[in-house]
């Protein structure tokens, strides 16, 4: 199943939806982006501890909901998922690839950098 526009699946579940990290031009930390199901430009709400456990292109399984933000009833940006009950693909976690860090003196802790970590 592929759902090219989440808009009328709002509050929905959906079950084994594949998720994968990655970044985003012009935003430093890393992202969750869906890979099947949702249009792979939809973001994912995800937990920051998972996003900086393990590098880039790990991919994980998760149920999502599809969530809108609201201000005084009225949608307020795109459509994007929520995630829960996640697991990770083990077999996708790279021996190699890039790590995101949070950079010194950042005052939000919101602003990374990326380390190349190698096999040990």
């Amino acid at each position: 199943m592929k759902i090219d526009d989440p808009s009328y699946a709002l509050g929905q579940f959906f079950g084994g939806v594949e998720l994968e990290t990655c970044t985003d031009p012009g935003v430093s930390r890393p992202r969750v982006k869906a890979v099947t199901v949702f249009p792979p430009a939809m973001r994912v709400e995800f937990p920051r501890n998972l996003r900086e456990m393990f590098p880039l292109g790990t991919r994980f399984k998760a149920t999502v909901k599809v969530c809108q933000k609201t201000v005084d009833g009225e949608p307020n940006g795109p459509p994007y998922l929520k995630a829960y009950d996640i697991s990770v693909i083990a077999a996708t976690v790279p021996d190699e690839g890039l790590m995101a860090k949070v950079r010194k003196g950042s005052i939000s802790g919101l602003s990374y950098e990326y380390h190349w970590v190698t096999k040990r």
